[in-house]
């Protein structure tokens, strides 16, 4: 299969799921306090829309250094990275309720973060299992030997960790998911393995 044609489905998808994220960035208006106090009020909305933004932003960049880096494009990777796209349009849902029951406290606020890490470790093993299997079958223009593979594999899948910590801390504090979530995306910011690897591999 053409890669062009995957990836302009791939982007079509991530631009509806970033779109969907600013549905819940909505404030009561007029009558209902003033504009500051409406927007304080609504900080976790704000709050939980970067760092989703962020992230869903960064699996773009990725995924299309990823799929540029690929010689071969089999049945496999395409259910893959359908999988991708279940967990991405998921995070727009995940968001909301994580912005709605933030601040409420209690068993609500935890089961929703601890849903809202959830479909970011999802997405995160989807990932990283496009990311093996591309290895694994030497799909990528530019091999990698087995010692770069299993690091570059590492540091491609790290993110998962911080992801299931995350879930186990969603029951003591939201708040503090809410917070690994953004150091989880900071640290895929500046790691770049499928192209820094391929440049390291170069002839």
């Amino acid at each position: 299969m053409d890669s062009a044609r995957l990836e302009a489905f791939s982007d079509g998808v991530f631009a509806v799921a970033i779109t969907l994220l600013a549905l819940d960035l909505v404030v009561a208006g007029p009558g209902h306090g003033t504009l500051a106090h409406q927007l304080a009020d609504k900080w976790p909305s704000f709050a939980a829309y970067f760092i989703s933004f962020l992230t869903i932003g960064i699996i773009w960049v990725n995924h299309h250094a990823i799929f540029k880096n690929l010689s071969e494009i089999d049945r496999t990777l395409l259910f893959l990275n359908l999988l991708l796209l279940f967990f991405v349009v998921s995070i727009p849902f995940a968001t909301s309720t994580m912005a709605s029951y933030l601040r409420q406290g209690g068993a609500d606020s935890h089961l929703a973060a601890a849903l809202y890490m959830g479909a970011f470790e999802g997405m995160s093993i989807a990932f990283s299992l496009i990311f093996w299997w591309s290895v694994r079958h030497e799909h990528l223009k530019v091999q990698l030997a087995p010692g770069d593979a299993r690091r570059a594999t590492v540091r491609f899948s790290i993110g998962q960790v911080g992801y299931v910590v995350g879930i186990g801390v969603a029951f003591v504090s939201a708040l503090a998911a809410l917070v690994i979530s953004g150091l989880v995306a900071a640290y895929y910011v500046f790691e770049q393995t499928p192209r820094r690897d391929a440049a390291a591999d170069a002839p």
